[in-house]
This record gives structure tokens, sequence and C-alpha cells, in this order.
């Protein structure tokens, strides 16, 4: 019956040290004075504490499956960084527009060059980009403009840069020329074009450019090229084993250009040129732009990016 009271009296004891310890945050020295312990001898009874299971310690955070998802991509593809959104509404789009835009405002300096490409996630950072003075910086447009635009999007380029340009007070570099050129015996000419030229050229020495990542399937309001696919582009991209477009060159599973007869026709900067950007950050969501988004990174187009969880568990999946 005495040793009963002894370990009955001696768990007491250790719930009430542990609970002044961890709960009500004591030191070891103020525990020890008011109940008459040495020091060592109150560490002593807080290691045993846990030993014995009474403390367990859990170590979380809302936002540890994010960051470990992010360790795990940053393991297994050429990423020097990366950002995965938690979508708590449904809306994807703003999640990763708001993801971008804070990406933006800690990685973007004053004096730098920032090229944009096009398309609803680059669109959703530019509207959840808060007013950001970086009035040495200079916003410029990676490719031609839609045709009839995109208002009820505002993701053509030139409407982009433009609203990105104010939020930063920077200068704005833009070409008032067509995404897909009707003849394309034009494309040469207009790309020498000095405005045009000039674009391009600052574009290919910027120092961070966004882009937006397409896949194959892309369908309806997400599908830029849509009206372009003709049966012998089809076929090349079929022969050229595509995965995915960005600044809309398609690519292979290398990161390659996959030429086609719409490539003589579109007016953007070339995916060579986008590659020795030091900073491309790619920004893509859904299921149906996994490959397109692993192809960008391992092709060393995109080196940074942009996601949401559902996508970057789908990318880890399929890796």
């Amino acid at each position: 019956m005495v040793a009963a009271r002894n370990s009955r009296e001696e768990i007491e004891l250790l719930l009430r040290v542990s609970r002044m310890y961890y709960e009500d945050g004591r030191t070891q020295a103020e525990i020890s004075r008011e109940i008459g312990y040495s020091r060592p001898h109150i560490s002593r009874l807080l290691s045993q504490a846990r030993a014995i299971g009474i403390v367990r310690i859990s170590i979380s955070h809302p936002l540890d499956h994010i960051l470990a998802i992010e360790r795990d991509l940053r393991a297994a593809l050429p990423l020097t960084g990366i950002r995965v959104a938690e979508v708590p509404d449904s809306d994807v789009l703003g999640a990763i527009g708001r993801c971008a835009a804070e990406l933006l405002s800690d990685c973007l300096v004053d004096g730098q060059v920032l090229a944009l490409g096009n398309g609803r996630s680059i669109a959703a950072m530019a509207h959840h980009l808060p007013s950001l003075p970086r009035p040495g910086c200079t916003v410029v447009q990676l490719l031609g403009s839609i045709a009839g635009g995109m208002p009820a999007w505002g993701r053509d380029a030139p409407t982009i840069c433009a609203a990105v340009a104010q939020r930063l007070g920077a200068r704005v570099s833009r070409m008032s020329m067509p995404l897909i050129i009707d003849n394309p015996a034009l494309l040469k000419p207009l790309m020498r074009e000095e405005r045009v030229a000039t674009t391009l050229a600052l574009g290919a020495r910027a120092d961070i450019a966004m882009v937006g990542v397409a896949g194959m399937d892309a369908h309806g309001a997400g599908n830029i090229l849509a009206d372009y696919l003709s049966s012998d582009v089809l076929k090349a991209l079929d022969d050229g084993h595509a995965i995915g477009h960005i600044l809309d060159h398609h690519y292979d599973w290398n990161g390659n250009q996959v030429v086609t007869p719409l490539s003589a026709r579109t007016l953007a900067l070339p995916l060579d040129d986008l590659k020795r950007v030091p900073q491309v950050i790619g920004v893509a969501a859904g299921p149906e732009k996994v490959e397109a988004i692993i192809a960008a990174i391992r092709g060393r187009i995109v080196n940074t990016l942009v996601t949401d969880f559902e996508t970057a568990n789908a990318i880890r999946n399929r890796l």
C-alpha cells in the first residue's frame, strides 16, 4: 500500500511540475523555489515526465503540410523557389494569384526588369498585387496581344503589364502587336520593328519573368490557341510529342520547343531567351497542367513554381 501511495504521490508531483513548466511558462528556478526541490532535481522530474508519457511534445502548424510538400518538390525537381497555396474557399485562381503576388513582393528589387506573360493566373497575380513602390523597375510585355483582347478576364499581356506597372509606380515597355500574325512572312519584319525589338530585347535581359504554364488539354476560355489549332498544327504537335506551352510556344518533355506552322506566326520572346532569365516564375494550377509543369521545370524553362496544394500533390505523385 505504501508503494502504491508513493507512486501516486510521484505522479502528482510530475503532473504539478510539468504544468508549471509547460503550461504556466514558469522557469525551473521558479519551480524549484516554490516546491522546495533543487533546480537539477526539477530538470530530472521534467525528463521523467516526458519519458513515461505524461508530457508529449507535438510541433505543428497549419502550414506544416504546405512546407513539407514544398521541401519534397525542391528535392525532386530543379527548383530554386516554390510557393504552394492553400485554397480554403475553392477559389484556386485567387489563391495562386495571391501567392504569386506575395512572392513577387518578396523578391522584386527596385531597379530590376520584370517581364510578364499573359493568361488568367498572371492576371490574378496582377489583381492581388498590393501597392509596392518600385519606381526604378521596368515592366516588360513578353508576347503580343490576343486577338480581340480579353476584357472579361483582363488577362491580355498589355493590360496585365499596365496594371502591374501602376501598382509598382514603374515604367512599362509594351508593344501594340498581335500575338498571332496572319501572314508568317510578316513575323520577322514585325519583330525588327523598333518598339517590338526593343521590348523583346529588354525582356530577354529581364531579372525576373512571370509566366503561365498551359497543358495540352486546355479548353474553353483556358485555351487562347484553340482557334489556331488546325490539322497541320495538331499533327506537328503530335509528331513533336508536345507536352505544354509557355508564351504560346509549345515544348516537349525535355523543354525543347516543338516547332509547328503556328510558330512562324507567333510574336513572343523565344523559349531559349526565356531560359536565360535568372528567375522564371511559372504560375499554374490544375490536374491538366501537371505534366506540362514538370516538363517546364525539368526542361529549365521555369525555375520557380507557384501552384496550389492539390496540384503540388499531383506533381509529387507523378514523379
